[in-house]
């Protein structure tokens, strides 16, 4: 993967899922990380005084602020740490970059914002309705970064899968591989029928740096990106993938989901036109071919570990 042009770049939870993974694509340039994992470069809280005082010595052309909560399930179940680690933090970064005027922030947001579906796909002019705590979360943090004085850039993301993501934290295609890697039976809630955009990590950090390079040739700026594969993939046929990786393992189980046991729709999928228009990315795994990636990294790692 190519390089982008060299920049300062401050990133929020940069030891996370996709920070980690931005952070390989960016090679030789000038990157810091803050945070509460104890690999950050600053392991701080971002309500920590000393924030300010760090984006000061390094004076960031870029913040990339992906620390935030973590999924939906545990946004239903702790609601005031969720909004803490999501909104309130958000709110510290922006009141400690607003003496930097000149700095970009890019946000990780979430189709979550979307709420139900009015019509398929969801473009970025459909109107925002979240359903869930997380997703209304992610609309308040947007509509912060929006109305600050810094330019921005906010991506809503669909569903991300990939190597090294935390089944615990989030991605239902983690939790499948997790069971199975366990000879147990991968739990489906609801319905195999639901779909969602499925989309794998080495396009979401490559969207990500074709979107930095376009930031300071300053082909965009203020701009709300939908990210996502543009295409549905129901929970069965990731499954029917998965299994011919994992053959022996038992079928999965079907359970009701008590968040959302009458849930109406089947899923939502993005309408991705508009950031392969401005930034000339476009998605270059299908699901198949980002799980075989997923899966001979995990084979490999475990192949060295024996």
């Amino acid at each position: 993967m190519e390089n982008c042009s060299k920049k300062r770049i401050l990133i929020t939870g940069g030891s996370g899922f996709i920070g980690s993974n931005l952070k390989e694509l960016l090679g030789d340039f000038e990157i810091t990380t803050v945070g509460r994992n104890k690999n950050e470069d600053y392991n701080i809280d971002l309500s920590d005084s000393k924030l300010e005082d760090i984006i000061k010595d390094f004076s960031p052309d870029i913040v990339c602020h992906f620390a935030s909560g973590s999924n939906i399930l545990r946004a239903e179940k702790d609601k005031e740490k969720e909004y803490k680690d999501t909104v309130l933090s958000t709110q510290s970064l922006i009141k400690a970059l607003d003496k930097f005027k000149k700095v970009t922030v890019v946000y990780l947001s979430s189709q979550a914002v979307y709420g139900l579906p009015e019509s398929l796909p969801i473009a970025e002019t459909h109107s925002t309705g979240p359903i869930s705590v997380y997703g209304k979360n992610k609309l308040e943090t947007e509509k912060i970064i929006i109305q600050s004085n810094l330019n921005y850039l906010i991506f809503r993301i669909s569903s991300i899968y990939g190597f090294g993501q935390d089944y615990e934290k989030s991605g239902v295609i983690a939790k499948f591989v997790n069971w199975m890697k366990r000879n147990e039976s991968p739990v489906v809630f609801n319905s195999f029928d639901l779909f969602s955009d499925f989309i794998c990590i080495n396009d979401v950090v490559k969207a990500i740096c074709t979107s930095i390079q376009n930031i300071e040739k300053r082909n965009i700026q203020n701009e709300i990106f939908n990210l996502g594969s543009g295409k549905a993939t129901t929970l069965k046929e990731v499954l029917d993938l998965l299994y011919e990786y994992f053959p022996s393992v038992p079928k999965p189980k079907l359970e009701t989901n008590l968040l959302y046991p009458n849930k109406e729709y089947k899923g939502l999928y993005l309408d991705i036109d508009k950031i392969k228009s401005k930034t000339n990315w476009s998605p270059q795994y299908s699901i198949k071919d980002g799980l075989k990636e997923m899966l001979g990294r995990q084979m490999v790692l475990s192949n060295k570990s024996m």
